[in-house]
Parts: structure tokens; C-alpha cells; sequence
């Protein structure tokens, strides 16, 4: 790996930006209005946006969130991807996007991409979500986005309208004016501000959750750890830790199968990468390579209550897979969509301290085959980031 440091911020670092969060991913689904129906029904996101090129008579994507972000897990049509070298390989996310700090460490990042060889696939400024990106492609094809600025959804659940939208795949060009700068510059032009996409929620309020009536008897509190079935787990894990500056925090072996698992902050780990192998093992879905993604609800009660309730209503769910295969995450239940992309939801994840280590397998919460009605508190339970803003 090359010595070369780089000014982040203040602060010299082995690449020129550093992760501060998973922001969302986006899944590439065969029956597009079927799978986006199935998450938002089933498990509350909401529609912010279609992405409808004009003239084309039908969606051919729709963005979702849970909170204030503009998206959160993106469907987009499986014809866009099937012309592509990965899709056929069972490459079906669409991406994978992390959020940065600022806007010159996208660009930065961009430059750090060519100079070291690693193909990207778009640099610019994506709409609708109004963010700043540049997507690189990992060793299976998995499409990994940087990403600066997303559009925040406010009060009112109404996104930006398509006239605030500014240059759509424009490259940056620094220093760029500020986002207020833009939409006042709009304004001027007296576009009706109202008309930016609202969903209907019309779902009954029916469900008592720590004290607030919502439409399902959980809220979500952020996107969670992605697992991805990969050719060679070295390879990959080489290329996340040397180009991302994601760190390994455990490495688990199940059944003669090795899997590593990597993190960029205090959550033990933020992607976890798995032998290709082990899907087969398994009895997963063969149509993809995307062994779950992470859905972090608000407390185990909630998430208890989820499994019940997404059970009622039909839904897959499963609480069998081992969790030997998910470290640092004892209690979690995986929600399988009609494309056969797969959530895991849980209720929190182990915290790694200023030493970078994860706890000892033998200090770890025993999980049951019944789950208990309780859980013991540990030490670093309820001290995730939870979510901003009511729960509806």
C-alpha cells in the first residue's frame, strides 16, 4: 500500500476522504413495482420520487426513505441493468453509498480512483437527491458510491420539485455555490414549491409504539450492515480496507466457509463479506449475490413484534440463519422481497471502542432458538445513533 497521506479535514490520512456513514443502498428488482409495493406496505418506507426520464410512460425506478434522507433504499427496474456484465453474474444492488464530508473529498476521491487504477462508473451530481457522487466498482462489480449532500425531507414529507433540481450530472467545478444559493436563484422565478412529490401514507394509525400511534408496530432507525456473497473474500477485503479505509474488525469461519467483516466507525461492522460458496451451503436465493442488508428497528420489542406482525401478513421472514454469521448482532430477523433480496432486521449493534476491538466471542450474548421475553442490558445497549425526528 502506498504512504502517500492526504489533508482531510486537518487531519493526514491514507486517502483523500473518510466514511462517516452507510446512507443507503438500492437494489435492481425484476418486478420493480411489486418489490417497491412490498417494502413500503411491509416495512414503512415511504416514497420520495419516481425516476421517470421525460417521455418515458412509466417509472423506472422509485426512491424510499424512513426519515429526513431523500432515499434510503432505492428500486430501480432490472431492464436498466441486464445489458450490463454484472447483473447476469447475480450482481443485482444496484450500489452501495457511503457518505462523506464534504464535497471536495468526492472530487478528491474521483482523482484518487484513476490514479490508482479502479474503474468508476458516474462522477457528478445525482438527481432526484440533489447529492454529489462518484460510484467506483469493486472486484465483483458491486457499484460503491461516495456520496456528499442529500436532499433532507422536512416537516411536510414533500421532496424538492423538479425545478429546484440544478444541472443534473454536473461535474463540480470547486469551490460550487452553496445548495440555498441554488434554490433562492430558482425561487426568484416564483416555481410553485408545493409540487414536489408527497406519498399518501394512507395506511390506518393503528399501532401504539413507545407512546406514539404509528401504521406498523415498529419505526426504523437507520440502514444497517450489508452482506454480499463475493468470488474471492481476500481480494475484497483488500480492496474495501486499501481503498475505502474500511477496517477489519472480526473474521468468522463457519463450516470450513471464512468470512471477513469490516467496519468505518464504532458499529462492529458495516459490510460483511461472504464466500460465494456459502449461498449454495445456505439454501439462499440463487438470482443474487446480496446476502442481506442491514434494517436497525428501535428496541428488541419492536423488533419482536416486527416478526409477528410481517408474519400475519404473509411475508417471508425467517429467524433460523446462523448467528455465528452475523457478529455483533445476536437477535435479527431476515424479510425476503419477490426479487429474493433479503433484509435483516435487528435491534442494535456491538460497539467497538477507541482500542478497534470488538468484544470476545465468549463475553457475547448466548443467542436462544426461543426468543426470550427480555433481553438483559449490556454495555453498550441503546447507545447507537437512533434515528432524528418523530417516528412518524
Amino acid at each position: 500500500m502506498s504512504s502517500k497521506r492526504y489533508d482531510v479535514g486537518g487531519v493526514m490520512l491514507p486517502r483523500p476522504f473518510h466514511i462517516q456513514r452507510l446512507g443507503h443502498i438500492g437494489l435492481s428488482q425484476a418486478d420493480l413495482e411489486a418489490c417497491t409495493d412490498f417494502w413500503v406496505d411491509n416495512l414503512g418506507f415511504r416514497k420520495t420520487d419516481a425516476l421517470q426520464p421525460p417521455g418515458v410512460p412509466r417509472p423506472l425506478g422509485w426512491f424510499t426513505t424512513y426519515g429526513a434522507d431523500h432515499h434510503a433504499l432505492v428500486h430501480i427496474d432490472a431492464l436498466l441493468e441486464q445489458g450490463g456484465p454484472h447483473y447476469g453474474r447475480g450482481v443485482t444492488v444496484n450500489q452501495i453509498s457511503f457518505q462523506v464530508g464534504t464535497l471536495k473529498e468526492v472530487a478528491d476521491a474521483n482523482a484518487y480512483f484513476k490514479e490508482n487504477g479502479i474503474e468508476t462508473w458516474r462522477y457528478g451530481r445525482d438527481f432526484p437527491g440533489s447529492n454529489w457522487a462518484v460510484y467506483a466498482y469493486d472486484p465483483d462489480g458491486f457499484r460503491v458510491e461516495l456520496f456528499y449532500g442529500i436532499e433532507q425531507i422536512g416537516w411536510d414529507r414533500r421532496s424538492k420539485p423538479a425545478p429546484f433540481y440544478a444541472m443534473p450530472d454536473y461535474t463540480p467545478h470547486l469551490p460550487e455555490r452553496a445548495e440555498l444559493s441554488e434554490i433562492k436563484a430558482v425561487e426568484a422565478a416564483n416555481p410553485d414549491m408545493a409540487k414536489g412529490f408527497r406519498p399518501a401514507e394512507d395506511a390506518p394509525f393503528e399501532c401504539e409504539v413507545g407512546g406514539v400511534m404509528l401504521q406498523r408496530p415498529f419505526a426504523i432507525n437507520r440502514m444497517g450492515p450489508v452482506h454480499l456473497f463475493v468470488e474471492d473474500v481476500e481480494r475484497s477485503e483488500a480492496f474495501y480496507t486499501q481503498h475505502f479505509g474500511l477496517s477489519r474488525t472480526e473474521v468468522v469461519t463457519w463450516k470450513g466457509h471464512r468470512a471477513v467483516f469490516l467496519r468505518h466507525g464504532n458499529d462492529h461492522h458495516a459490510i460483511g463479506l461472504f464466500p460465494a460458496a456459502l449461498r449454495e451451503a445456505l439454501e439462499l436465493d440463487q438470482r443474487t449475490k446480496l446476502f442481506s442488508f442491514g434494517i436497525e428497528l428501535g428496541s428488541y420489542q419492536q423488533l419482536k413484534d416486527a416478526v409477528a406482525w410481517l408474519r400475519a401478513r404473509g411475508a417471508n421472514v425467517s429467524t433460523d440463519l446462523p448467528s455465528e454469521l452475523r457478529p455483533g448482532i445476536d437477535y435479527a430477523a431476515f424479510v425476503r422481497d419477490p426479487s429474493g433480496h433479503t433484509a435483516m432486521l435487528y435491534c442494535g449493534i456491538e460497539q467497538v471502542g477507541w482500542d478497534g476491538k470488538p468484544r470476545p466471542p465468549e463475553q457475547r450474548r448466548k443467542v436462544q432458538h426461543t426468543w426470550p421475553a427480555t433481553l438483559d442490558a449490556m454495555s453498550d445497549t441503546y447507545v447507537s445513533l437512533s434515528r432524528q425526528g418523530p417516528m412518524a
